[in-house]
């Protein structure tokens, strides 16, 4: 109900059915008897309006449902008052009004209902500086420059943003953590640009506008330049729930280096670059390819800090893929996860497999590139011949043991 009310608060236009499936996505505990909320809910799209009006609802006998209750009633239809005269009563639908949309600043809402505090989003923000029992720190930092400052006086501070993986280590895991930087409000992480020659991604950019900004960049750039931003857009969809995808960023799901991320292959295979600076300013680039080392270790030193990705256009006749298998479709981790680039041309009347990247995640301690495969498939034609001879060199690139973990061999 409360995921609800936020999607309409937050609204300008009534949702549609997709967006309120959506906005629940995150809501795993379904014991309730999911199917009659989404149901209800669907009140609100009002999607088939005849649905709402006298004349569809009629039923054989001149009777009528109401589409509150789905049940025959007398709600819809002229009645007689007491003095012979006939009065059109209100329809029960009519009752469900459009929930207000509160703009950003609250100043020119006059409802009594609930609404996020304006003065809280008025306020200026300032860095904060806070102790906590037992030494531990935090700070927020306004400005690159000061979370470097701070990097450098605490070399093992932990970074947290959506604390969406650091809250479970703590929480979970029992995992310290004397130092922590939060870096929300650092616009130099949230910057994002649309480039000639592709995306630069700040490293604290959530996911949620991540989204956003690809699927604007997939409806107005050529199709042939998109490739890639479509695999991220179908692969953010299954990406945990709504909710974790507001607060989580684009570098903290990079930098936790997990064996099942859902976009470390897809950044791998895209030949994405991520740029990294140090406590004294200097810049240095590397492929995603070579990022990750090991299980949950990537190649950041102790004075360094991810500070943005690079997403490259592709080129015409490149083609980006995204793959994920889990136990159910939404809000759940991979079994396995992929992410798969082919670049084709055409050579004597055919099309021939120019350059092709294959990574997968769930298969190793760290997601994992098949240069046995991607060595196969270069220079041969995309035909089903070439397809059965990539499975059988895909056997050769991973190789699982039978006591692996997961229990999904």
């Amino acid at each position: 109900v409360m995921s609800m009310y936020a999607l309409l608060r937050s609204s300008e236009m009534p949702p549609s059915e997709e967006q309120i499936e959506e906005s629940l996505g995150g809501n795993l505990c379904r014991c309730t008897g999911y199917r009659p909320i989404i149901d209800a809910f669907r009140v609100f799209a009002k999607t088939d309006d005849a649905m709402y009006t006298k004349s569809s609802a009629s039923i054989s006998g001149g009777g009528f449902i109401c589409p509150s209750t789905g049940k025959p009633c007398s709600c819809g239809e002229n009645a007689v008052n007491h003095n012979g005269k006939s009065t059109e009563l209100v329809t029960c639908s009519n009752i469900y009004q459009h929930v207000s949309y509160s703009d950003i600043d609250g100043s020119s809402y006059s409802e009594k209902e609930l609404i996020f505090p304006p003065e809280l989003l008025l306020r200026k923000i300032v860095p904060l500086s806070l102790s906590g029992f037992g030494g531990l720190k935090w700070y927020r930092p306004l400005r690159l420059k000061h979370v470097l400052d701070l990097k450098l006086r605490y070399p093992s501070a932990k970074l947290v943003i959506g604390n969406t993986e650091v809250g479970i280590e703590i929480k979970l895991k029992n995992l310290q953590y004397p130092v922590l930087i939060c870096i929300t409000h650092v616009s130099e992480l949230n910057a994002l640009s649309v480039k000639d020659d592709g995306l630069e991604i700040g490293a604290g950019v959530r996911l949620t506008v991540l989204l956003q900004v690809l699927k604007k960049v997939v409806a107005e750039r050529d199709s042939h330049a998109i490739s890639s931003c479509k695999a991220f857009v179908e692969q953010l969809k299954w990406f945990a729930g709504k909710q974790i995808r507001n607060v989580a960023s684009v570098g903290g799901n990079i930098c936790t280096a997990s064996p099942i991320s859902d976009l470390n292959p897809l950044w791998m295979a895209s030949g994405a670059k991520f740029c990294i600076v140090d406590c004294k300013g200097n810049l240095r680039t590397t492929l995603a390819k070579d990022f990750f080392l090991g299980y949950r270790k990537v190649d950041l030193r102790h004075n360094e800090i991810l500070l943005s990705i690079f997403l490259p256009w592709t080129r015409p006749f490149e083609f980006v893929k995204e793959f994920k298998q889990a136990h159910r479709r939404e809000d759940d981790i991979a079994i396995v996860n992929a992410g798969m680039r082919i670049f084709l041309e055409e050579k004597g009347g055919e099309w021939a497999v120019s350059d092709a990247s294959i990574v997968y995640g769930g298969v190793a301690p760290l997601s994992l590139s098949a240069p046995r495969t991607e060595s196969f498939l270069i220079g041969k034609s995309w035909d089903h011949e070439l397809l059965e001879g990539a499975l059988e060199a895909l056997r050769k690139d991973i190789s699982l043991r039978e006591d692996a973990p997961g229990g999904m061999v």
